[in-house]
């Protein structure tokens, strides 16, 4: 095997109703595709090498030693032999953006990896070292990033019982992405220690009704199940223009409208004859700085592509 090149998609975490426990992947219908890709071939140089380029490239850390794809590379280095690697990383998606771009970075690393080293760890193994590294960007360890984007799909996140869910096929996904940076860490600091019994009791009936929605076919009701009732309302306020797009979006079709991740990132599920309008004033309105931008997805069906070549 000479070369193998692995994209992971971009992904909602949260979902809205799912605070750390869902997760959605995202396939472009039209635009450029949202997603990082790493290849993995061997060294020349008899040691192991990094580079990277694309569009967000300069906004990664200059030390080798912070790089996420660096840190999965030693992450197999302690598990099993590991040659002297060539590893390209195509840096696609914008940091801080809620749209799962380290988890991106890592989940395409660890697959080329694992794919080139004839798979040392199991689809187990991997998950869970794909969250562990995450768990370095987030403070915490989570998988609703990681898993949509290893696996595809809607995902329910549960360690090593992370399953997918079904959906609906004629939903779409407009994501728009505003150019402002928002850190992870610091929008999970927003969040009080605890909640009110009330607001828990809320997000629960909320995240049973959209996933017994899910299996029973009713999309409305899964639709009207996509509520926020714990992290938007204090994360809302940090993110420029939010509060107001929101409701335009509703106006103009949405049928759920939420924060992607932490954001800022905001996602409009709707139906295709809503979905140009709403991304026609997305593109318009919420807007930071020249880095935003806006794309009509779905939910993507497939899991990180592998190409070997």
């Amino acid at each position: 095997m000479t070369t193998v090149r692995a994209t992971a998609a971009a992904s909602i975490g949260n979902f809205s109703v799912g605070f750390d426990v869902l997760g959605v992947a995202l396939d472009v219908l039209d635009g450029e595709p949202l997603g990082d890709v790493v290849e993995v071939s061997a060294s020349t140089s008899g040691q192991h090498q990094l580079e990277v380029c694309g569009k967000f490239a300069t906004y990664l850390p200059e030390a080798v030693e912070e790089n996420l794809v660096w840190q999965c590379l030693q992450a197999f280095a302690a598990l099993c032999e590991v040659p002297p690697l060539k590893i390209i990383l195509s840096k696609q998606l914008p940091i801080s953006s809620g749209l799962g771009s380290s988890a991106s970075s890592i989940v395409a690393a660890a697959v080329a990896l694992n794919t080139y080293l004839e798979e040392p760890l199991s689809a187990v193994e991997l998950l869970d070292l794909c969250g562990r590294l995450e768990g370095g960007i987030s403070g915490s360890v989570h998988l609703d990033n990681v898993a949509p984007s290893l696996l595809g799909g809607l995902v329910l996140c549960n360690g090593s019982d992370t399953c997918l869910l079904p959906f609906n096929r004629d939903w779409r996904l407009v994501v728009s992405y505003s150019g402002q940076a928002v850190s992870t860490r610091v929008m999970r600091e927003v969040l009080p220690a605890e909640y009110p019994a009330n607001k828990v009791t809320l997000q629960m009936t909320a995240l049973a009704s959209f996933i017994n929605a899910l299996h029973i076919q009713d999309w409305q009701l899964a639709e009207a199940s996509v509520i926020d009732h714990l992290a938007e309302p204090r994360r809302a306020a940090q993110i420029s223009g939010f509060t107001a797009a929101k409701p335009q979006c509703f106006s103009l079709g949405a049928d759920a409208v939420g924060i992607s991740g932490s954001g800022p990132t905001l996602f409009a599920l709707c139906r295709q004859d809503a979905a140009a309008a709403i991304a026609g004033w997305l593109e318009k309105n919420y807007v930071y700085n020249d880095q935003a931008f806006t794309r009509i997805c779905k939910i993507s069906n497939r899991p990180a592509l592998i190409e070997r070549f």
